[in-house]
């Protein structure tokens, strides 16, 4: 996201009742911004893309030196684009981004929130557990992706 094409990510609405599901997209851009979890963790914003027509947007914090610290921190698929196949086709693309990106990943990770029961069972259909974790800022439950199923999309650009 850029000074170019930031004003989609401004436009971008969900469906009532999701609202606290995701961080709004100036929050997200400003978490970005102040690198909110810390100058070791590179993050990255992005719009997503269907074509020309702009769908929704993610956020990532990583760490490259780590193994395991890559975080999906937002992921959106505005309102009149949900349920079309763009939400899976762009938490396994982020996944790939971020495994092009930082090699020496070996998990990736993501809070989803209780009551969004979609996203967690697209994100458990991909191979993401429960960490038994919880967010520090929301207390909602955090999830990780590795192993075999990460391997799994690894290979899918290899």
């Amino acid at each position: 996201i850029d000074r170019g094409n930031y004003r989609a990510l401004f436009r971008m609405q969900l469906r009532p009742g999701q609202e606290s599901f995701v961080t709004p997209p100036r929050w997200t851009l400003a978490r970005c911004y102040v690198r909110i979890f810390g100058d070791n963790f590179e993050h990255l914003p992005h719009l997503i893309r269907a074509n020309e027509t702009t769908v929704g947007y993610v956020t990532t914090a990583c760490d490259p030196e780590s193994a395991d610290d890559y975080w999906i921190d937002d992921i959106m698929i505005a309102a009149e684009h949900q349920g079309k196949g763009y939400g899976r086709a762009s938490v396994v693309g982020t996944i790939q981004m971020i495994l092009r990106r930082y090699p020496r990943c070996r998990g990736v990770q993501l809070t989803c929130f209780r009551a969004n029961t979609v996203a967690a069972a697209l994100y458990a259909s991909l191979g993401f557990e429960p960490t038994g974790g919880v967010d520090g800022e929301f207390g909602e439950p955090n999830y990780i992706l590795r192993g075999p199923a990460l391997e799994k999309i690894r290979r899918s650009f290899e």
